[in-house]
């Protein structure tokens, strides 16, 4: 029987996942820029916030830890206030600072970017890029050592910024050598990982051609490298080669050889800084549950289209990724899922509009009733009766569609974001729905009145509202169908 994606996801929390790679932080200054500086032909910004965030190796454990699973990050930072600041990060995203290594006269990696009104006006980069020292080299290998065998699964985030050195590689090495691992590696310098024949790698566009010795832009990045499988595995030996062309999407190559290519899920305004690191813990997680390789690209996908939804925190928490899973197919298939969707949409500070009906036979009055019921919120969810609640409610003869034509016509219009289906003998109304829901919005046509509506009280006590739509006039489904009766009456009698 096949697994659905919450199945694979609920085993996140059994992994244990040990992550080796360079700590960034990531601050964030944003504020607003209405005037040029009089000392310099450059704009003021009057700042708003100052944000910071795990990055680099620290945010693919951070998405790790989001996702569920139990993350060991080993890295070597600074003994300045900004280690610090390091060091709480790692707590606030779910991690231990435990084995966090701190360098004397080591600074630690900050990259700071200015932003007017969201936009990039200046990225600033301090701290030390050079190679660790011996003696940090000698206590991040004893942390590998201590926490090697009961992991796992192991991610090398290679930022080329000192923690990864050809000792700590050597010594990655012998550990796998004494017992096999799952390795995932995502580095500017694969080739030096070729001895250890990872299980995945994640190189994009422009690090494959920098591993392939090529110049220049092709003008078709896919075709181009769906031709480099082969190369790649010569450079790499890894099993799996997954290529990320962010919005065309990421081509896998299982040692060398094409397997598949998945488009991307569009994304309006796209933040892509961190995306590759939410692609790659999806990735290595998805993998280490026993899905298949098509699975995994299809969640890593999801995950990644989250993360760049967001301005600064490029993460994506499991319930996210269920939520936005659910949203590409847009049927929701269980109460479970429907309460992970509302938690998604709820810490999004999305208002949710639900409204419910048959839709037997879909049309224009059904359609503008949608539109209008979107247009009072963010996010469209809804219930649908199943066949035998319209046969309790409308009789026999009913539906004229099955809940499967009906759904996918439903799931056509563009205002509708999710689909749920209904109905118990006991009670044909959506109230379980909206018990899970709490919906901003209940949203019913205009042929009803609040008073008549057996969920009104319940929505109102959840802290929602009611409102009535006007229906568009002489359009319903009992109307038509009495005209195609009619037609059909008069046909048969010319005849």
């Amino acid at each position: 029987m096949e697994k659905y994606n919450w199945q694979f996801t609920a085993q996140f929390e059994q992994k244990k996942i040990l992550v080796v790679g360079d700590f960034i932080i990531d601050e964030y200054i944003d504020g607003d820029s209405t005037r040029l500086s009089p000392e310099a032909p450059v704009p003021v910004v009057d700042v708003q916030s100052d944000d910071w965030v795990a990055g680099g190796a620290a945010n693919v454990a951070a998405n790790l830890a989001a996702l569920g699973a139990q993350v060991i990050f080993c890295s070597v930072i600074g003994t300045d206030i900004e280690a610090d600041r390091a060091c709480a990060l790692a707590a606030g995203a779910g991690f231990s600072s435990d084995c966090l290594i701190r360098e004397e006269k080591r600074n630690t990696l900050v990259k700071t970017r200015v932003l007017a009104d969201g936009h990039p006006l200046a990225r600033i980069d301090r701290g030390d890029d050079t190679p660790i020292s011996a003696v940090s080299e000698q206590q991040l290998i004893l942390h590998l050592q201590q926490h090697f065998d009961a992991c796992d699964g192991i991610v090398v985030a290679d930022y080329h910024k000192g923690v990864i050195t050809p000792t700590i590689i050597d010594h990655l090495l012998a550990l796998t050598q004494r017992q096999s691992k799952f390795i995932a590696v995502d580095s500017k310098r694969l080739s030096l990982f070729q001895r250890l024949a990872p299980t995945l790698v994640k190189p994009n566009y422009t690090e494959a051609m920098q591993l392939l010795g090529y110049e220049g832009r092709g003008k078709d990045r896919k075709a181009l490298l769906e031709k480099c499988g082969a190369a790649i595995y010569q450079k790499t030996h890894a099993h799996w080669t997954v290529l990320t062309l962010d919005r065309d999407g990421s081509l896998w190559f299982e040692k060398g050889k094409l397997a598949f290519h998945i488009g991307a899920i569009p994304v309006a305004s796209p933040h892509v800084c961190g995306a590759g690191d939410t692609f790659i813990s999806a990735c290595t997680l998805v993998l280490l549950t026993g899905a298949d390789a098509k699975r995994a690209a299809t969640m890593a996908t999801a995950a990644a289209a989250v993360a760049i939804e967001k301005e600064t925190a490029s993460l994506c928490t499991r319930l996210e990724l269920l939520a936005k899973l659910d949203n590409e197919q847009k049927l929701v298939t269980s109460l479970k899922h429907l309460r992970e969707i509302r938690a998604y949409y709820k810490s999004m500070g999305r208002r949710i509009v639900f409204t419910n009906g048959c839709f037997d036979i879909l049309h224009s009055g059904h359609v503008n009733y949608l539109r209008q019921a979107k247009k009072l919120g963010d996010v469209l969810i809804v219930g649908v009766n199943d066949d035998e609640s319209i046969r309790r409610l409308k009789g026999t003869e009913r539906p004229i569609n099955g809940i499967s034509d009906r759904l996918s016509v439903l799931s056509g219009l563009g205002c509708v974001d999710h689909l749920v289906v209904f109905g118990r003998a006991e009670d044909d109304t959506p109230a379980s729905l909206i018990n899970v829901l709490e919906p901003d919005v209940f949203v019913k046509g205009g042929d009803y009145h609040v008073s008549e509506l057996p969920e009104a009280k319940l929505v109102e006590s959840l802290g929602g509202r009611v409102e009535l739509i006007p229906l568009t006039a002489n359009r319903s489904t009992t109307q038509l169908i009495r005209r195609i009766y009619e037609h059909t009456q008069v046909n048969s009698a010319s005849m």
